[in-house]
């Protein structure tokens, strides 16, 4: 991946100096030349990093093009990227780096197969067809096309259809047309960022237990934008079946995985199947359907059979917030009644613990952590301000935690300056906001997401793969956020491991 012809455009735009982007990636003058010269490659943490650091976006740096900017794209020959799948259809995407595309052109062939073998599917959008070589056979709501050389075609490609090759092969153009994708949807360039680095990451799978509509129906936006490649459904397929009528839209991306147990067992016994499949690393997350918290936890924390870690879970949420120049993270705002447990002020470190890991998976190098109060002065009428200073005083190797904090201190700038402080590393400047109480958090979600219409996307930490709870509540685009998230976050916790 070069992004040396498009780095040092974006560093002479925002004032970053070599030495910057060195100490973010920790490179050294040679490998600094390498990135340069388009030798060395960077993963999508790092990329993550410095669209940070250049206050970008990945397609600048993939492709020279920010998203607000117009484009018009060539794609040579080699520049295609193929794809096979089950050694039955190749095809070609045309317009690879035209990123938020609402086209997909690809340059498809097609080989002769039994028909018994021919996958059903159907998509949102609609399809457009024109064969160059060999006999097709489309079939589109049960009725069968016959195309010839030189024959057109065009569908409502929610309807399901399937196609195979009369002759040896056939080869074809094929366009979709998919609307607006994710990309467009969401209106946080930082957001937007999360969604182009979860695409570029390998395919990830999920397990989802006791799916529902609201839950497949993010599975499948995921599955779309090419970021799931396979969704374990957990339960009893025939429930599932009537449950999801309407969504089961990617047969060939489910595995049904069927569970015996009934009554009263049954959802306890779903969720232990589940973190089986995670605990067999067949899976990169593990997200909850219409299945009891409590049984979804429980499975999830069990000491033999489970996927925890022995640190406390917690809720991260993570916003784009207008009038805020960077991602903010936010916990515990659905988990942890209270941060420190039982006035134990380690308590509160495997929260802090979380939110440092997610903002790192998410290309903060350095996260600024604001351990948020109702001031800036520990007082012992306010337990917690205590708390938090000796918290902050703890050693974190990889990360700035200051508190207590107030508010405005630890995200304005303008405020800090008006009270005087210059030696605090993470006034005005925070990245993470840990707050001492649910309650506190909760209302400052809910006043982030529904009042300000921040964007957001949640993650609970904690295990050996990421959790993902969202609400009924939920829009689709932060269900779809939050798996992206996590994607981000799994890649992350393997390279981590390595």
């Amino acid at each position: 991946m070069d992004i040396g012809t498009h780095l040092k455009r974006y560093m002479e735009r925002e004032g970053v100096s070599e030495k910057d982007v060195m100490e973010t990636l920790g490179l050294d003058v040679v490998r600094f030349g390498e990135l340069e010269s388009g030798a060395l490659s960077l993963g999508v943490s790092d990329l993550l990093k410095l669209a940070t650091l250049l206050k970008t976006d990945l397609p600048a740096l993939l492709y020279g093009k920010e998203y607000r900017e117009r484009k018009a794209i060539k794609t040579a020959v080699a520049d295609r990227v193929l794809v096979r799948h089950h050694r039955t259809l190749d095809y070609e995407s045309l317009a690879p780096s035209y990123v938020g595309r609402r086209m997909e052109p690809f340059l498809v062939t097609i080989y002769r197969r039994d028909d018994a073998d021919v996958e059903v599917s159907r998509h949102d959008g609609e399809e457009f067809l024109f064969v160059t070589k060999g006999t097709l056979k489309i079939v589109v709501n049960g009725d069968t096309h016959v195309l010839e050389e030189g024959d057109s075609f065009y569908f409502d490609s929610s309807l399901p259809h399937s196609v195979n090759s009369v002759t040896e092969k056939v080869e074809l153009i094929s366009s979709i047309y998919k609307g607006e994708s994710m990309v467009h949807q969401t209106r946080g360039r930082r957001m937007k960022a999360i969604i182009e680095a979860a695409k570029l990451l390998t395919s990830r799978n999920i397990v989802v237990i006791s799916p529902d509509k609201t839950t497949l129906s993010a599975i499948n936006l995921a599955i779309e934008e090419e970021i799931i490649d396979k969704a374990y459904l957990v339960g009893k397929k025939a429930w599932i079946d009537a449950r999801c009528e309407g969504e089961l839209s990617f047969p060939a991306s489910y595995e049904y995985v069927e569970v015996a147990a009934e009554g009263d067992i049954f959802e306890q016994e779903a969720a232990k199947a589940g973190v089986a499949i995670v605990r067999k690393g067949l899976a990169h997350m593990i997200m909850k359907g219409k299945v009891n918290s409590n049984a979804y936890l429980k499975a999830i924390l069990n000491r033999k059979e489970g996927i925890g870690t022995g640190r406390r879970l917690s809720l991260v949420g993570i916003f784009e917030v207008p009038g805020v120049d960077r991602l903010l993270m936010l916990t515990d705002p659905g988990i942890n009644p209270e941060l420190f447990v039982g006035d134990d002020v380690a308590s509160g470190v495997d929260i802090v613990r979380n939110a440092i890991d997610v903002a790192k998976s998410l290309g903060v190098a350095r996260p600024k952590v604001a351990l948020l109060d109702a001031n800036e002065v520990p007082t012992a009428s306010i337990p917690t301000t205590v708390f938090e200073r000796n918290l902050s005083e703890m050693t974190w190797d990889d990360a700035d935690v200051e508190g207590p904090l107030s508010y405005d201190l630890a995200l304005y700038e303008e405020f800090v300056k008006t009270k005087g402080i210059t030696d605090n590393p993470v006034a005005g400047k925070a990245d993470i906001l840990v707050v001492p109480y649910i309650a506190t958090g909760n209302i400052l979600y809910k006043s982030w997401a529904f009042t300000m219409g921040a964007e957001v996307a949640n993650v609970v930490l904690g295990a050996s793969a990421p959790i993902i709870m969202t609400s009924r509540s939920d829009s689709d685009i932060v269900k779809f956020l939050t798996i992206c998230a996590s994607a981000l976050y799994s890649s992350w916790l393997e390279n981590e491991k390595r």
